[in-house]
């Protein structure tokens, strides 16, 4: 068990080691990404990265408060399953209602990396792996198809 102060900088370090390595990649057209801060270009669109003693995740957060534009953006990214499905380690886990930490509904997507334990530093390379390579794959995608999302804001 650790106190706050230890988890503290425990976390500070695996997102510190994580971020380091996160920028040494490069987009799909050799372009520097701010990885830990991915600009989707849409305000309630997010991709974010989660790991805790459960395990990892990469997730696709749709935070919409409009319910409707919720549906119709996770509906639009479920035309893109079979290909999403593909291009990610692991199983893709479709969420069309999440109860989010904040206590919001939203839509979320994500792929779930098991039997890791951020809070083990041994588990850390694969952790950081598995993050770093699934998010590489998902900047390919949103470099690929972003578009289609930004043109329903519109």
């Amino acid at each position: 068990m650790y106190s706050k102060e230890e988890e503290k900088q425990l976390k500070i370090e695996f997102w510190g080691q994580l971020n380091e390595l996160l920028e040494l990649e490069r987009g799909l057209h050799a372009n520097k990404v701010v990885w830990m801060n991915f600009n989707t270009k849409i305000k309630q669109l997010f991709f974010r990265m989660e790991a805790d003693e459960a395990g990892a995740r990469l997730c696709i957060d749709l935070q919409f408060l409009d319910k409707g534009i919720r549906e119709l953006y996770y509906e639009q990214f479920t035309e893109f399953k079979n290909i999403l499905d593909e291009k990610f380690e692991g199983k893709t886990i479709w969420q069309p209602a999440y109860e989010h930490w904040n206590g919001k509904t939203i839509s979320r997507i994500s792929i779930d990396k098991e039997g890791v334990n951020m809070y083990n530093r041994n588990d850390w390379p694969v952790i950081h792996e598995f993050l770093r390579d699934n998010f590489v794959k998902l900047e390919n995608f949103w470099a690929e198809f972003g578009d289609v999302f930004l043109n329903l804001k519109a």
